[in-house]
Formats: C-alpha cells, structure tokens, sequence
C-alpha cells in the first residue's frame, strides 16, 4: 500500500492519534504527509504536553525539531511541579508564540504552574482549565490572578468527592469577552447539584457570551453588576433554587440579549427574559414546565427569528391564549412539547419560516400555519397527522425534506404530488416489530420528485423494511438524481438488473437481496 496516496482526512485522522515527537518524526517521512501534519489546523498550530517522570526529559529533547512557530499548547500535569518540567515549559515558551492553552490536572498542581509562569499566562488569549477532583485532595488557599490579554476561558471541574469545597481561584479578566463553565460530578449523586465551581470571575467588564451550569452562590456578585455587551447566555443546567430566583433582575443587567439558552425554565424565567431583553433573535428552550397560561404573551420578541422547543424530558406547555403569531420566525424546532388536556387545540402561526422541525408533537391538537417560503423540513408521519390545513399542499419553495415514517405512513404517498421541488430527500424509517414495506411511499417519490438529487432511504431499526424490486426499478425515472444511499433495506422479489448510469454515487450499507439477484454492480452489490 502507497501510505502516501491516503486522503488527507485519513492521514490526519491518523496523526491526531500520535504523541508530538511522533508526529515531527512523520513529517519527515514525504511531502503528502508533511502536508497532512502541517495543514491540518487540529494539528499545525498545537503541541501536546503529558507531563509525567518518564518523558519531561524526552520533551525537552524535541522543542528544537521543529522551527514552526505553534501557538496552542496543551498540558496535561500528572505529577507535582518540578524544576525539570519548569524548564521544559520555560523552552517552549520562549521558542513559540504561544497564545492558547489547555491546562489539566489536580488543583495544587495547576496552582503551581499558574505561579512559575504568570507572565507567560497573563500574556495569553485563550484559556481551557480543567480541575480533576479526586476524594482526597490538599486544602489551597484562595489564590487571585489577572489574566489580563485574556478574551477566551473554557473551565471544566470534573468532582468525585462528596464533600463541599471552597473556592481556590479568583480570576480577573479585564478584557475577557466569552465564558464557559461546566461543572461535571460524573454522577455522583451527592454532588450533582449543589457544588459551587472552585473558581471565582471578576471585572468581567466586557463579556459578550457566557455558558454556565447555575448550581451555587457563585454568581451573585457576578450577575449583580450590569452587563451592557452581553449577546449570548447558555444557562446548561440550573437547580431548583436557582431557577425560583429573582430572574427579573438579572435580566435587566443584560438589556443586549441576542442568543439564549435554557436548559429546564420555568415561566418565570422566560417572563422576565421577554420583559427586560427585547433584542432576541434566537431562543433555544430544552426542557420546560411552562403551565402558568402566560406562554403567548411571554413569547411575544419583536426580533425572535429562531425558536427551538424541545421537551424530550419535560415539556409541558399551558396557554390562556390559542394562538401564537410569530412574524419575523425564519427556523423554528418543535420537539416533543406536551399540550395540557385542559387547553384544547393551539395553533403557531409562522408565515415566514424557512426551516421547520417538527417531531413527536400532539398532531391532534396542535396545529401549525405557515406561509410557502419554506425550504427544509424535518417531520414524522406515523399516521393520520393535523397539521395545519393543506399542510403539504402549499411548500412550493420546498427543497430538503426529511420524513421519519412507519408502516402507517402509506397516507403520504398521496402527498408526494405537492412536492416536485424537493431536490434531497431523506426517509427514516422507525421500529416496528414486525417490519413493513415502503413500496406505494417510495414509486410515488421516484413519480412525483422528478427533481430529487439526492434520496436517502434509511432503516434505522434491525427490523425489516421490505422493497419489492418492481417498486426499486422506478428509480430510473429519476434522472437528476447524483446521490443514492439505501440503508438496511430488503430488495425483494429481484429477477433482473437495473442500471443508473447517471448516479455517480451510491452508498449501500446492510441492504440484502431475496429472489432471483441479478442486479448489476453499476446499481449495488449485496449478496443475498
């Protein structure tokens, strides 16, 4: 085999696996993978630093192998801090224009390296910090820092103890403008949902974007102070007392709200949100208990353009008002939103959307009304659906379509005619114990969808979905089709070959054949 001639996705595919001595070393072996090292931006730009007591020396050895100038640099600290492992980060500092690093280990080992380099920190960009907490760990006293270049700071606090921790480290950012916190007990269950990060944030003056875990009393002097460059806020997870707190004013210290998050809110939550922030463009609401009856008039953004409700845990939804008019919406998400017994039939009114999932919805009583500007669709359709009236009799405009059906969605094929536009369609068939046949869905498409480019037949189960071959062969009458893909699909009843010479590319995967096979490689090669 000619390694040389791989793709170069592959090569660095390969390379990202290796240790940075090795990847210097494969650099030299020929242009194709020199080229695959160093235009790789995963790699051309970042040097990995595990220290340990075996290979601090090692990796002193291989700072002058290379005269690239990296700029990212990630260390991994798994024993204390030592004058060997400060010289080999000092020579790297000091050879390499550094502006970006990933630093990991045990608090008191981290506090270290923080001290013996502050020049070298204080210098830097981008910060990722990751805490790893065991069950016993030295007690640290408080430390402030400013990192005063800084515009960047990822932080991840990985705990397994059980017992509450103070904080150890006050960062002042004067110039920092994104922020994200995550705090990850790895299911501990005593720590789930009450540790506080071991981190402080002040003069966070200039902050556009912050992503949090809301789980103590870090934040409020953090959210006391009024945050006039704050665009996007991703609120990950927050406990229940932290959800029931004065939300109104927090949000009238960030009036600049574009992008927010919640994961779990509570009509509260998004009242105050739509009181104070009348900027937002997008709104992404991931479990939801919102059943006080406010829902429409707490909706009501004048600039909302993306909406995406998704309640796969909890998604329960009450409104004293049937109807939700949405005029400025361009990409909306509906997902799993559970309508209370109580309010009877609630209509969205969307005329100007553009993309549209809709998943796993109360068809009966929710209906949606949008205008033919739609491009792409994302639906199921297990069966007898109201949607709105003449749904998919109207989507001119349709391009991309994505159907997740079963065996009871032989209604749609009849709607295929409504739809000669679409030029990718995917069909993603669902479980069913017994299996089933997509026949009348999939000649009514190789019929109506005259322009399709690219079609995507995927069974996502281990059940068997059946095409009988007469169906299979209508394929043919799709002659702009570039893109094929079956997927665990059952061609059966096969007696002779069908070429697509026009379909560049065909992907089959766990497909079989029953019959007479004949089929011609140019088509598909299955064995049955």
């Amino acid at each position: 085999m000619d390694w040389g001639s791989l793709p170069l996705e592959l090569l660095q595919a390969i390379f990202e696996q290796l240790h940075f001595k090795d990847q210097l070393s494969c650099a030299l072996v020929c242009r194709a993978w020199n080229q695959a090292i160093f235009e790789c931006p995963s790699l051309a730009n970042r040097v990995v630093f595990s220290f340990d007591a075996a290979h601090t020396e090692q990796l002193r050895s291989i700072i002058p192998m290379s005269e690239r100038n990296y700029r990212q640099l990630a260390i991994g600290l798994s024993v204390p801090w030592n004058q060997d492992i400060e010289k080999c980060l000092g020579e790297a500092i000091q050879q390499w224009n550094i502006r970006f690093v990933s630093l990991v280990g045990e608090p008191d080992k981290v506090r270290d390296c923080l001290d013996s380099n502050m020049p070298f920190f204080s210098s830097l960009t981008e910060l990722n910090l990751e805490f790893t907490l065991t069950r016993a760990w030295p007690a640290i006293d408080i430390r402030e820092l400013e990192l005063s270049q800084l515009k960047k700071m990822h932080y991840l606090q990985v705990y397994t103890g059980a017992t509450q921790t103070n904080t150890l480290f006050r960062f002042v950012l004067p110039k920092v403008e994104e922020v994200s916190l995550v705090l990850d007990s790895l299911a501990n269950e005593e720590a789930m949902y009450w540790e506080d990060p071991l981190i402080e944030l002040s003069g966070c003056d200039r902050l556009r974007s912050l992503e949090v875990d809301l789980n103590g009393t870090m934040w409020e002097d953090f959210f006391a102070i009024h945050k006039p460059y704050m665009e996007r806020l991703v609120i990950r997870r927050a406990i229940d007392e932290y959800q029931n707190r004065n939300w109104n004013h927090e949000f009238s210290k960030m009036p600049n709200l574009r992008h927010v998050e919640f994961t779990f809110a509570n009509n509260d939550m998004l009242t105050c949100l739509n009181r104070n922030c009348k900027k937002i463009e997008r709104l992404l609401i991931n479990g939801f208990c919102l059943d006080d009856g406010t829902f429409v008039s707490s909706m009501q953004f004048p600039i909302l353009r993306n909406l995406h409700m998704d309640g796969w845990s909890n998604g329960s939804l009450f409104s004293n008002e049937l109807s939700l008019t949405l005029d400025n919406l361009e990409d909306l998400t509906w997902k799993y939103v559970e309508l209370t017994p109580a309010q009877g039939i609630f209509t969205l009114i969307a005329p100007n959307v553009k993309r549209l999932t809709l998943r796993g919805c109360e068809y009966a009583r929710f209906e949606l009304d949008i205008g033919s500007r739609l491009v792409s669709l994302d639906m199921d359709y297990y069966g007898v659906q109201i949607v709105a009236p003449n749904f998919l009799n109207r989507l001119d405009h349709l391009r991309h379509l994505t159907l997740h059906i079963s065996g009871r969605s032989a209604l749609l094929a009849s709607k295929m005619c409504h739809l000669r536009h679409v030029k990718r369609l995917e069909v993603v068939c669902s479980t069913e114990s017994y299996g089933y046949d997509c026949n009348d869905l999939f000649e009514s498409i190789c019929h109506n969808l005259v322009e399709l480019e690219e079609f995507v037949l995927r069974n996502e189960h281990e059940n068997m979905l059946k095409l009988d071959y007469r169906h299979y062969t209508k394929l043919a009458n799709l002659t702009q089709l570039k893109v094929l893909t079956l997927q665990y699909v059952t061609l059966q009843n096969v007696t002779g070959g069908t070429e697509l010479k026009h379909v560049p590319h065909l992907n089959v995967g766990g497909c079989s054949t029953s019959g007479d096979c004949a089929v011609r490689p140019s088509l598909m090669e299955v064995e049955s």
